[in-house]
């Protein structure tokens, strides 16, 4: 029987996976960890750590585990590590993979919106702003989004993820650099402004595109029809986050479990 562990079941993100991981159909054996416990061999991990902790986990797990799946940021980036939506690029994974990274959840909006227009135009550019819900900052940004006096009432806060040397955040970089990984597009530009407001649940991208060809449908621009404008709002913590390390599985057990 395959297996397949949750590394962080206490948190919200591993809570969140175990109940997408219930409902796969194909069969497998499912065990759960804390972050701290240790872990046997498995066919397949999903690491639902922070940063510092999947950085010490997948060296210490690559001699146990077949297949690791990290929904953290920590290896998104890092060359030779499938950055992965099971509907745009499965392709990605192969059977020499071990570590495959989940992508930030932002990005995942955006590119899903990008995919089913790759067949017809040459994407070239995207902008977009973001109104980024309270609960992709994870539990302690909801405790005080309930707090009286919370930053986040009734607010909408232009700041997420930290302030990088260029002057952008952490979390608009994410959106160019992934987006390029993802669509396998190294010279689409992406402008991103990442934006926090008072809702808890779901984000939204207000998105414009550019292409190399004029578009026939949708808001096309009032000047110039190689561009369109369209607006995006998704579930943050399914399609953004555990339900994507599910269809990870999925795409695993079909593919190299059968």
């Amino acid at each position: 029987m395959t297996t397949v562990g949750i590394i962080g079941i206490n948190g919200k993100v591993g809570q969140n996976v175990l109940a997408q991981l219930q409902k796969i159909k194909q069969p497998f054996e499912l065990k759960t960890f804390g972050r701290n416990d240790e872990v046997p061999a498995l066919d397949i991990a999903v690491l639902c750590t922070d940063n510092p902790v999947s950085a010490q986990l997948v060296p210490a797990l690559k001699n146990r585990v077949k297949f690791m799946i990290d929904m953290s940021s920590e290896f998104r980036l890092t060359p030779g590590v499938p950055l992965v939506i099971p509907e745009i690029n499965p392709h990605a994974i192969t059977p020499k993979t071990q570590l495959i990274a989940s992508p930030n959840c932002t990005t995942t909006g955006l590119v899903m919106s990008l995919a089913p227009l790759r067949d017809f135009y040459h994407i070239t550019e995207a902008f977009f702003c973001s109104y980024q819900a309270i609960s992709g900052g994870g539990k302690k940004l909801v405790d005080d989004f309930h707090t009286p006096g919370s930053l986040y009432e009734k607010n909408c806060v232009p700041l997420i993820g930290s302030i990088q040397p260029n002057g952008h955040t952490s979390e608009e970089l994410k959106g160019l650099y992934e987006t390029r990984k993802i669509m396998e597009w190294p010279h689409i530009k992406v402008y991103c402004h990442t934006v926090r407001v008072g809702v808890e649940n779901a984000h939204s991208l207000g998105v414009t595109i550019k292409a190399q060809e004029p578009f026939d449908w949708l808001r096309v621009d009032v000047e110039d029809p190689k561009i369109i404008h369209y607006f995006v709002t998704f579930d943050n913590l399914l399609k953004g986050a555990a339900m994507n390390g599910r269809q990870i599985v999925e795409l695993l057990l079909e593919k190299f479990f059968r």
